[in-house]
This record gives structure tokens, C-alpha cells and sequence, in this order.
């Protein structure tokens, strides 16, 4: 298939910088393609489009907010500075044709897929598109959301807001700039369907959706007040993953003291978010009546079944959050972002305790989960209660040796990074950043690649054929902190995996080849530079040179490990049995 509409040269324009004069907005554009340009204020798909003119002695914008033409003022949406694709009609023809040749290419994937199930399928055309998007430069980025602006009126009832929010496209990224006219609304926790939704369709849709949660809550409530609480009943709890983690450490300690013939333990596991809506509502059922029931419910990720009820204050709900280390900015920490909770109704608001690996991250977490210092308790992870025994190592690693016998005499690097994405549902990695010639070069014959990817990706990376004895897929072994004793270096990003394989005193890198346009982007509490447990990188050949010379910045995860432990033999699980079940 051709790829002229991929691959051809970007224009030579971007926005260097944006500034406030009143009501002037101010966009200074730079590059040797800016002139002879047209130029426009459009939404993304262009329903709404007004033509700018650049002032070419200033190389910027000047925008009237109040009057951008015609006066008018731009309505609620996203819009984008964009430019006219002067290539439009040419690339449009050539993108015909190479749809043409795609479809002819999945019909025959299509035959071919089910003998040969690793058969790649047939990447689309690259669409064109009459107006482009102008990518920003990362120190503006960087001031966006020191430029929003509210301007209120008519006796601070209604409000004109101008918000910039960076935003990643496939390959670069642009400025959204939000514009919102605000209503005053004399209950701020009443939604306002119309307000939320352009279209009719779409807002009975969520009409509908919020009555079924609202049905949720009542089946909860029903259940709650026809129960008796007997302070003996354990809900174990994910809609994300199966059992495992600190769910699974505190069910074995539970079991181990024999508190099982005391407590009466319940589990729930479903990937709620994969399903269908029609599932989702099922499963939400169960969980009213379930949850209703309990006393205790322990949970180890975002549940959103909470968002939907009003929780009995009778039962206590344990947030044992997955991730020991507070580098990815979640929950609250993020609000007013894309995805954030909402103000009242939020799962995290729910919390009676959450439990956290130490002092240090107490603040960090009673700002992600919204809720009081003193509800987070730093018990430690449940999951590392034991996790260095000398016995476990020694044991695991005979077995694993008898499984893998080709990996006896070589030491494994393991790459395990986080996912890129809004979540479960948009979850990628791009593997075109793991150039599989170079990373087979630096093995020679003393080190073994395994590639583990985060659970919420499905797509697996494609090893070629001359690669396979020193690149291997490892993503579907189940425990990755068990892979970790036999694991020599740690290749990662913004994963919590760095928690306890830090234990074992063993070098991590940190390859984070979009560090900036990440911390940026995602935002995160603390940056890799200052916190990251060992050496950064932001390409392969800096990992690459970090392998050979054993350049590993021991002394920071030294460092990490004195700042992020407060009992590196803790006793976890005994913790929250004794302080949250039996109230000792």
C-alpha cells in the first residue's frame, strides 16, 4: 500500500507562545511556513470555523474573544488554530485509492486470519484533512493552564470561560481551548442533561443511564435496611482485575490466622469496564445486593459501581490501592482535567480508609482520593508482607529455572512499562520505540529480554523471526513481582512495579521516551527527573549505553527505598486485621 498521505514532510509551523491583553488573545506563530498561509478557529470536525487573519509583522493572532466575527462569540465546544492543507485535493485521491487497495487487503486478512492467527492486519490509510491542526512547542504547553480565563456577568449569574488544555494527538501535540458559558445553578449537584449533551439522542441516553444508577442505589438501600449488620461479613472486591495483589496477601494472612471461621469473606472479580452496558447493569445489580450486605469491603482500585450509591455508613469501605508510589497523577489529583471525578459524586469520596505504603505518601494520597489526611493510614503495601523471605526466593527461583531452562545461565532484563491511554478501554503501547535490532545487539550472549506489558493491553508486540532467541513476549506470566527474583535489571516508566523490586537492591532504568509531553500531558505528582529510583532515559540509545557501562544511579534508588519504606519488613496485613477488624 502507498503512504504518500503517511509520510510526507510536516509543515515547518507551530505556536511559540499565547498571552491574555483584556480581552485579546494573542497567538504568536514561528517557522519558515507561516506566511502565505490561511488560517482558522475551528472545532475538530470543523462544524464551527472562523477564518483568522496573522499579522505578519508580529508573526501572532490577535483574537477579539468577544467578537471574533460577525460579533459573534465562539459557542461551547473545543476549538483548534488550524491551517489550510494546500494538498487537500491531491491527497484526498491518492487516499481513495489507498482505501480502495486497504479493503481489498482485509478481505484477504480477513480469509487468511483464522489459519494463520498472527497474521498482522493491514494497517488503515492515513485520512486527510482540509484543515490542520498547529502543533504547540513544549515551554507554551507548559503555560496553558496558567492562561484560563472567567469572565462573569450579569451579577456573577452566568460566567464566559476560556480554558487551554494541551492535547496529544497521534504524533504531536496541539492546544484545545475550551469555551463554556456557565449558568449559576441553584443546586450545584442537580445535572442539567441539556447543559451536558448538544443533541437530543445523546442526552436521553444519559437521561436513561443516570435513572439506572439511580435504581442501583435505591436496590442498595432496599437491601441495607432489610439487613442485619453482624460486623462479621469481608467483601473482597475489583472491577478492574482478577484476585491478586494486596486483595490476595491480606485473604492468605486472614486464612493463615484462621479468621476465615470468624469472618464470613465474599469475593467479586469482574472487569466491569470491558463489558457491554447492558452487562454493566446486571453486574451493578448484583453488587447493590451484595454490597448492601457487608461490613467490610475491601477494594484495590477505582470501583465506579460507588459513584452510583449512597454508601451505609455502617459498612466500612478499605480503599488498598494498587499502586505503592505516587508518580501518576490519579483521582482528585487531576480534577478539572480530561476524565476527572466529579465534585460530589465520586467513588473515592466513599472511602473510610485507604490504605498507603508509608508517611511519606499520606498527603499525596488523601489529594488523590479526596479525602482526609487522617483516613489515610500508612500501613504499608499488604502485598510485599514477606516478600524478601529468603526461602520464597530460593524456591521460586528452582521452579522457574525448571520451567525456563534456557534462561539458566543468562540474566533477564525485563521491560515492563505502563500503558499509554485514557484507561482500560483506549490502553496502547507504541512498540515502535523498541527497535528490536538494537536491544538484540546489546543482549549478546549475556542477557535475555522479556517483555511484560501491562494488563489493560491486549495488542502484543510482533518479535521477529531472527529476534525470538533473545526477545521474548513474557506478558501473560501471572505474577509479575515473582518474575522479579530472577529479573537482573528493571527497564520501566511511571509504573508502580518500581515499589518492590526496589527491595532487592537491583538496578532500574527508566525509559520514558515522552517524558515531557507525559508529565505534561498526564501530569503526575512527582517527576522522574527528581524521584525516578535509578538512571532516565528518553531514548534506547541511552538505554543501551546505560546497560553496557553499567551506569545504573545506584545511589537514587538507595535514596528511594530510605524515603519510601518506613518498615521494609512490615507487617501489613496484621495491621489492617488488627486495627480495622478487630478494632484492637
Amino acid at each position: 500500500m502507498g503512504s504518500y498521505v503517511q509520510d510526507q514532510e510536516k509543515e515547518d509551523i507551530q505556536i511559540v507562545d499565547i498571552y491574555w491583553d483584556r480581552i485579546y488573545l494573542h497567538i504568536k506563530l514561528a517557522g519558515r511556513d507561516i506566511y502565505h498561509k490561511e488560517y482558522a478557529i475551528a472545532t475538530r470536525k470543523e462544524k464551527g470555523l472562523y477564518r483568522i487573519a496573522l499579522n505578519t509583522e508580529t508573526d501572532e493572532f490577535v483574537l477579539n474573544i468577544t467578537n471574533i466575527s460577525d460579533q459573534e462569540m465562539l459557542f461551547n465546544a473545543d476549538w483548534y488554530i488550524k491551517y489550510h492543507n494546500d494538498n487537500f485535493a491531491q491527497e484526498t485521491e491518492i487516499f481513495e485509492k489507498e482505501l480502495a487497495e486497504y479493503e481489498k487487503e482485509l478481505e484477504e486478512y480477513m480469509k487468511e486470519k483464522e489459519s494463520n492467527p498472527d497474521l498482522p492486519k493491514p494497517p488503515k490509510p492515513w485520512i486527510p484533512y482540509e484543515w490542520k491542526d498547529i502543533r504547540v512547542d513544549l515551554d507554551t504547553c507548559y503555560k496553558l493552564k496558567d492562561l484560563d480565563k472567567i469572565y462573569r456577568y450579569s451579577g456573577n449569574n452566568y460566567a464566559y470561560i476560556f480554558s487551554f488544555t494541551p492535547f496529544k494527538t497521534r504524533d504531536e501535540i496541539i492546544c484545545t481551548i475550551k469555551t463554556t458559558f456557565m449558568v449559576r445553578h441553584v443546586d450545584p449537584e442537580e445535572r442539567v442533561f441539556r447543559a451536558e449533551s448538544e443533541y437530543y439522542s445523546k442526552r436521553f441516553k444519559k437521561w436513561l443511564i443516570y435513572h439506572l444508577e439511580r435504581f442501583h442505589n435505591h436496590v442498595y438501600q432496599l437491601f441495607t435496611h432489610i439487613t442485619r449488620k453482624n460486623g462479621k461479613r469481608i467483601l473482597m472486591l475489583s472491577e478492574t482485575r482478577d484476585m491478586g495483589g494486596n486483595l490476595k496477601a491480606l485473604d492468605d494472612r486472614l486464612k493463615e490466622r484462621g479468621l476465615d471461621k470468624e469472618f464470613q469473606i465474599t469475593y467479586s472479580f469482574h472487569k466491569t469496564l470491558e463489558s457491554r452496558r447492558a452487562k454493566i447493569f446486571f453486574l451493578w445489580l448484583r453488587l447493590a445486593v451484595l454490597t448492601a450486605r457487608q461490613d467490610y469491603i475491601f477494594v484495590d482500585d477505582y470501583v465506579p459501581f460507588f459513584k452510583y450509591i449512597k454508601k451505609d455508613p455502617r459498612t466500612k469501605l478499605i480503599q488498598v490501592w494498587h499502586a505503592g508510589v505516587g508518580f501518576k497523577s490519579v483521582g482528585y489529583a487531576r480534577f478539572g482535567e480530561s476524565g476527572s471525578p466529579y465534585p460530589y459524586a465520586a467513588a473515592h469520596r466513599q472511602y473510610d480508609y485507604a490504605i498507603v505504603g508509608g508517611e511519606a505518601l499520606r498527603d499525596v494520597y488523601a489529594e488523590v482520593f479526596g479525602i482526609n489526611r487522617e483516613k489515610c493510614l500508612p500501613y504499608g503495601l499488604m502485598r510485599i508482607d514477606g516478600y524478601m523471605d529468603e526461602e520464597k526466593i530460593t524456591s521460586f527461583r528452582e521452579n522457574f529455572y525448571k520451567e525456563y531452562p534456557q534462561f539458566q545461565n543468562k540474566k533477564i532484563i525485563l521491560f515492563a512499562p505502563t500503558f499509554r491511554g485514557n484507561g482500560q478501554r483506549s490502553a496502547h503501547y507504541p512498540y515502535s520505540v523498541l527497535e528490536q535490532d538494537k536491544i538484540y545487539d546489546m543482549c549478546g550472549d549475556e542477557y535475555v529480554f522479556l517483555i511484560k506489558m501491562h494488563p489493560f493491553i491486549r495488542k502484543r508486540l510482533l518479535i521477529e523471526e531472527e529476534y525470538k532467541d533473545r526477545i521474548i513476549e513474557f506478558s501473560d506470566y501471572p505474577d509479575i513481582n515473582q518474575l522479579f527474583y530472577v529479573t537482573e535489571i528493571l527497564i520501566t516508566d511511571y509504573s508502580s512495579n518500581i515499589y518492590e523490586f526496589s527491595l532487592q537492591k537491583k538496578p532500574i532504568i527508566s525509559f520514558a521516551y515522552d517524558k515531557a509531553e507525559y508529565e505534561l500531558i498526564r501530569s503526575v505528582h512527582r517527576t522522574l527527573d527528581k524521584y525516578a529510583p535509578g538512571k532516565v532515559c528518553t531514548t534506547l540509545d541511552e538505554v543501551v549505553d546505560t546497560i553496557k557501562k553499567k551506569d545504573f544511579e545506584m545511589e537514587k534508588l538507595y535514596k528511594f527505598v530510605s524515603e519510601n519504606f518506613d518498615e521494609t519488613e512490615g507487617y501489613a496485613c496484621d495491621k489492617v486485621i488488627d486495627n480495622i477488624l478487630l478494632k484492637k
